[in-house]
């Protein structure tokens, strides 16, 4: 499987797995751990800090394509 850096709205589903939504409606599954950037804040946070309020915003991260 091969990862690429993604941009699109963050999310994680009842199985808490993370993901990337794209503005095309796809979904991409992040590469655990890592460093994720916020776009509209450039903040930088791993993804075990990552909590509900992060939930539906921008992000850039690495996914599985």
């Amino acid at each position: 499987m091969e990862t690429r850096i993604i941009s699109g709205i963050l999310s994680w589903d009842q199985e808490n797995k993370y993901f990337l939504e794209t503005l095309m409606e796809n979904r991409y599954f992040l590469v655990l751990p890592q460093i994720i950037t916020l776009t509209q804040t450039d903040e930088k946070l791993a993804t075990d800090e990552l909590n509900e309020s992060h939930k539906g915003k921008n992000a850039i991260a690495r996914c599985f394509v």
